[in-house]
This record gives C-alpha cells, structure tokens and sequence, in this order.
C-alpha cells in the first residue's frame, strides 16, 4: 500500500518528497497508537485513508474512495474473487459507470487502484511475461487482453468497515493518530459545499435511489448495492421489478456482443446475476429470471451444461431459502411463499415449489435441446448428470414427488452409457432409494438401496465414500421402521468399514455414533441410544491432535462433544441416575463456556454477525444451568440449586432471547420455593422477591391476561397476604 501511494503520487519520489513525509509521520503515529493499543488492528486502514488523502483533485478523491467501497461491498462473497479468478474488467467498469459523473472515466478510476494496490490484476489467463523487464512503463494488459481483478481479503474487510461511516462522504474520524487530518477537514468542506452530489457524482443513485436508501448514515446498505449491481449488469435506469427484468436482461445480449471483453461479462451475468437479485431482496425479479428460457439457454451456453445445471439448481435453492427467511413471508401454512414489498415495488407472491419445478424442468430441456444439436442425441453422460443434478435438487427442495422421475430417468440413461456395474449407477439408485423413502414406498426402498450395495460390491467400491453413505441410509431407514436388529448390524457394519478408512479414533467414526445414538433416542430406545452417545464421546476424546489443526474445526467438535454430554445428561436423568446427570451436565456447562470463549477470539468472516446471547450455545447454556438446579433439589441440595440459578441469572438479562428468559422466571420461582421452604422472616421476603421477578418476567414476555402470568400473580397476592397475617400474629 505504501508503494502503491508513491507510486501514484510521483514515479520519481524520493526521501524529500512530501509524500514520503506524509507516510513516515503517519506510519510513526501508527507505532505510537499500536504500543498503547498492543495491535496495529487500526494501521492499515489509516494507511488506506492516507492514500485516499494524497491525491489533490477533491472528486476524484471521492470517486477513487467511492469505488473502492463499491468493490467491496458488491464483491465480498463472491466466489471469483475469493477463489483468485477475479471480476473482469468489463463488469467493473460498467459499476464504476454508474457511480461515476459523465466527466470521469472510469478506466481511470480503475487504473488509480490499481496503481494504489487497492485492486490487483488476476493471473489467471496469463501466458506470457514479455513486455516486463527494466522498463516499468510497460502495464500487465500488453499481455493479458481482457484482465480481471482481485482486492486482498484484509482490503475487502477494510473496504467494508469504511462503508460503515457516515455517508456520502464516508471520511474517517480524526483523533490524536491521525495525521492527514486537515485533508479530512477539506473534503469534509468539499461535500458540505456541493450538498453530497459531487457535482454530478453518483449519478445512478441521484437516478434511482435516493442517497437515504443506498446510503443512510449507518453508511452503504448490503441491499441496496446489490440492487445497483443487478440493475448495471441489464442497463437498467430504475428500480429492479418483475415486470421489466426479462426483457432487459434480453437486451443485452446484443450489447454484450459490442462490448471490449463482453464474452467475460456475458459469463459473469449467466453465473452471478441471480445471486445478486437475490442477495437484493428481489425475489420475485430472480424468480422470473431462473424460468426464463433465455436465461437459461445463455447459462447453459457460456456454462456448459454440467456448469450450468449445477449453478441453475443452486440458485432455485438459494432463492427458497432466503425467501423462507425472509419475515414478511405469509402464515406458516404457505411455508413456499412470501408476500411483501421489495425494492419499493408493488406485492409480490413468490412461489418458490412453482419455481423450483419450472426452473428445473427448462434446465433440462435446454441442456437436452444443446447437447442433442452438438451430438444428435440427448443420450450421453452429460445429460445423465442434468438428469441427476436436478433430481438431487428437487429433493432438497422438498419435491420428491418430481425428484424421482428424474432420478429414474438418470438411472436408464447411466444403465444404458456405462452399463450396469459402474459406481455412477450406483449413485443413481442410491439417489431413486432416498427418493422412495421420501414418497414412503418402503418395500422399493429397500430394493434400490441393496441394488446399490451390490454394484458398490461388484465394482469394488464398498469403501468408497458413497458406497458408505448409502449403507448408512439403509441403517437410519431401518431405525425408523423400528427393524432393530437389522438396524444395529447395518449400523455396525457402516462403523466398521468408517474405522477401516477413517481409523478408529476418527471423527467421521464419531459422528456416526452420535448419529445412530440420536435415531434411537428419538424412538425412545434409551438404554442403547446411552451406549453410542458414549461410545461417541469415547471416540471424540481418543482422536488424535494431529488430526485437529484447523482451530474453526476444533471447535466444532469440541462443540459435538459438549452436544454429547448433554444428551448423556438427559438420559441419565429420565433413567434415575442424578447423581450422573448432574455430572454430564456440569461437563456440557463447562464445554458451552468455553465454545462461547473460543468463538469470542475466533477470526470471523467480514459482515458476519454476532450472534450473542441467541446463539443456541447460549440456549443450551441456560437449559442445562435450569436443569442442574431442578436436579439439586431433587436430591436436596438445595444450597448446590440456588448457586446453580444464581449463575442461570449471571446470564441471562433484558437482552437475552425469549426462550432464556422464561428459564429465567422458572428458575426464580424454583428459587422462590426454596426460600418459601425456610423459617423467618428473610426467608420469606426474598421468596417473595423472586417471584416478584418471575411475574415481571412473564407480564414482559406473555402479558398480563396470559394463564401462567395471572397463576403467578395470584401466587405472589397470596403470599404477600399471608406474610401480612404473620405479622398480625406477632403483634401484642
């Protein structure tokens, strides 16, 4: 970063050079705040803003800071970037266009990040070096025709940090570690003085949004920018609905033809414009796009058709999931549409079954409209693996009534290609099986999953990773028609062939455990469900460290392992071992603290939210705290169950979720007993002090006229009356 500033300033810096006085008194206060902070967490993005602050030109200043945030936000999660494929030039420059003036090209724009090493170019395409050498004037695109770029993750974390300030100017604030601060005061000047424009600037949100949607003073909103690289990508001059978005997204087909580098935007809006409809809350618009026959054929022909089946099913899935998020969805009994406003747009209903159905039905008949025009026949592995890729999808989506026609029509075509014993048709009658145990045909089930066990066996596969899988299935099918024996022997022979690839200290070994423990429990088999939770957790403890080295995936198993505990706790307690309860309680109270102090300094992903005092961590925290206290009192530990509840009430408050803090109120009304079981006076005024509480905590939650909030109410009068009637008693 500190060359690219030099560099963009003056080629011919030198020590003398105000530039380079600027970055050494900068990067001197920088060591200053980070021997009193002990981190340099603030550094470079100070070095960030100083860059910003050193070039002269007030707008493009704003311009350059504008469209780095723009990157970045557009950008964060996108699977080029973070893979190093990078953004072609021809999409970037169609978004700067948009947050440009007419005066500004934005090439050149693109051109001052990347001199600032803001933006870096992908090497992939790269085939020749020629043209570097001594003479530094020679730039990367003698070489690479249509390039794309990449920004580092630390930039992209930062870029998205900067957009959080105030907006439109989205200037750092000053303090004692800032040394640029009167270019601060001077574009803060600037914007005061052209009312937020620019002068021009930012013409696509003076257009189409005003600057409080894209830009509130919590900064640049996710949504919204999104939105803006949709509307971009199609040339569109408005907001983004339903009604315009198939017709403009045909018009570009032409115009992308015209374009320097249009075969690399034509593929980037056939892979990502779905995705940026959705991320911007127009769902209704994605969904008419991912049933349009265009679309579909233009994905299919930049993708190929195994690329594109594959993308356009993730799409329809993605879509079902955010709009089953999404709160202004219908009443629970629509769970497959959701009516509300996007994007300032009239209602909408989005039926995502319908488009799921649809979606997949067109992929396939245009991969088997191209395939047949390039081979003369739809029959070969490509249209197998249309066949099956839809097939899958529509059984995640909850279709499996369409899923299995699919399925089977994959299946005779992989028969047919590869014959009868090869490991893809086995695949497929795993796939079938899954798909008639959905549709409760039981006896077919069966059938396919041993039909797949035996081509597994003749192709010499049975250790392979879905040879396994599909003995697993046939285990868990077993459990759930309650055929015990034939359950446990399949569920031991998965276990065994686990250990013999995975070792037995392994943790795929150990989830199975965990999962085998989990359908008995569930079907009541208690005694043996005991078994393998703690063969689980046996298993879980012998893994070797050598095996855990990812941090984020040490955690997660020690989070299993917690999971575990506590399952073995509830068990325990339901057999009438409280003395083992509480221990494996104690232990899974011990495992959530530390998950909660692990996740604390974990690194997380930048926008990533918190999820505090909700995250189920904290649920199984205050659940297990309740339950430790309930099973002192039964075992008349009563001073044990009040400091269990004192530490339920260290972690639960105001903010805490619903579910938390009704635990809460019944751990003050257990304590309320308690203390109600006494003799004297204290004893009763505090037993009255925490059902006080409790009351409090159920008007808050459920309101007065709810049934648990009046009995506790008459309970508290009650008490308070005879507390009243004692001191008459006492009275001479």
């Amino acid at each position: 970063l500190a060359g690219g500033i030099l560099r963009r300033y003056n080629r011919n810096w030198n020590l003398s050079s105000p530039v380079w006085k600027k970055l050494i008194q900068q990067s001197t206060l920088n060591l200053e705040e980070a021997s009193r902070l002990r981190s340099f967490v603030n550094s470079v993005t100070r070095i960030v803003d100083l860059g910003f602050s050193t070039v002269h030109e007030m707008e493009l200043r704003v311009s350059i800071r504008r469209c780095f945030i723009t990157f970045a936000m557009s950008f964060r999660d996108n699977d080029w970037v973070l893979i190093g494929r990078g953004i072609p030039q021809a999409v970037i420059l169609k978004l700067f266009s948009a947050v440009l003036d007419d005066n500004t090209d934005p090439l050149d724009i693109l051109n001052a990040l990347e001199t600032m090493n803001l933006l870096q170019r992908a090497r992939h395409g790269t085939t020749s070096n020629i043209g570097y050498g001594s003479d530094d004037d020679v730039k990367p695109s003698t070489f690479i025709e249509n390039p794309s770029f990449v920004m580092q993750d630390s930039l992209r974390a930062i870029g998205e940090e900067v957009s959080k300030r105030f907006a439109p100017a989205f200037l750092p604030e000053i303090d004692d570690y800032t040394s640029f601060y009167q270019e601060i005061l001077d574009e803060q000047a600037f914007h005061d003085r052209s009312g937020g424009d620019l002068g021009g600037a930012m013409k696509f949100i003076v257009k189409q949004f005003s600057s409080k949607d894209l830009m509130g003073s919590g900064g640049m909103h996710e949504k919204e920018v999104h939105e803006l690289v949709a509307a971009c990508l199609i040339d569109i001059e408005g907001r983004i609905n339903k009604s315009i978005i198939v017709d403009a997204y045909r018009r570009t087909k032409d115009r992308n033809k015209k374009i320097k580098g249009g075969d690399k935007l034509e593929e980037y809006m056939a892979v990502f414009l779905p995705s940026h409809l959705i991320q911007s809350q127009a769902y209704s618009s994605a969904g008419e796009l991912l049933v349009d026959a265009q679309f579909i054929r233009r994905r299919v022909k930049s993708l190929g058709a195994t690329e594109g089946t594959r993308k356009q099913v993730a799409d329809l899935l993605e879509l079902r999931r955010e709009v089953a998020k999404d709160p202004s969805r219908g009443p629970k009994g629509s769970r497959s549409s959701t009516r509300g406003k996007s994007n300032g747009s009239t209602d909408q209903v989005v039926d995502t079954s319908l488009l799921l159905r649809d979606g997949c039905r067109t992929i396939v008949d245009q991969v088997e409209r191209l395939i047949s025009n390039q081979k003369g026949s739809a029959e070969t592995l490509g249209m197998a693996i249309c066949l099956s890729t839809v097939g899958e999808g529509l059984m995640k989506g909850k279709q499996p009534r369409d899923a299995i026609g699919r399925l089977e029509e994959a299946l005779k075509m992989y028969q047919s290609l590869v014959g009868d014993n090869h490991v893809d048709v086995a695949r497929s009658l795993h796939s079938v099986a899954r798909a008639l145990v959905k549709l409760g045909d039981s006896k077919a089930a069966i059938q396919k999953f041993g039909e797949a066990a035996s081509v597994y066996e003749k192709c010499n596969a049975t250790m392979h990773f879905d040879s396994i899988a599909n003995s697993q299935n046939l285990a868990t099918f077993y459990v759930d028609q309650k055929t015990w024996d034939k359950a446990a022997d399949q569920f031991a022979d998965v276990i065994g062939k686990k250990k013999s690839v995975y070792g037995e200290g392994s943790v795929s070994v150990a989830k199975t455990f965990n999962s085998y423990a989990i359908l008995l429990a569930k079907h009541q088999r208690i005694d043996d469900a005991l078994v393998n939770y703690e063969a689980a957790k046996d298993t879980y403890e012998a893994i070797s460290p050598s095996l855990l080295q990812d941090q984020d995936f040490v955690i997660k198993c020690r989070y299993d392992l917690t999971l575990i505990n506590l399952n073995i706790a509830s068990i325990r307690s339901k057999k009438g071992d409280l003395i083992g309860s509480i221990a494996s309680y104690e232990e899974g109270v011990h495992g959530l603290r530390e998950y909660a102090s692990a996740q604390k300094k974990l690194v997380k992903p930048a926008g990533s939210q918190d999820e505090g005092k909700d995250g189920p961590h904290m649920k199984h925290l205050v659940a297990a705290l309740g339950r430790i206290g309930s099973l002192k009192i039964r075992i008349g530990d009563n001073a044990g169950a009040l400091a269990a509840y004192q530490k339920l009430f260290d972690e639960v408050d105001d903010s805490s979720a619903k579910t938390a803090r009704i635990e809460r109120a019944k751990g003050h009304i257990k304590v309320a007993s308690i203390f109600r079981q006494g003799q004297g006076k204290q004893h009763r005024a505090r037993s009255i002090e925490h059902l006080r509480e409790a009351l409090n905590i159920y008007d808050d939650v459920y309101g007065s006229e709810h049934k648990d909030t009046k009995s506790i109410a008459a309970s508290l009068q009650q008490w308070i009356s005879e507390k009243a009637d004692g001191k008459k008693r006492l009275e001479p």
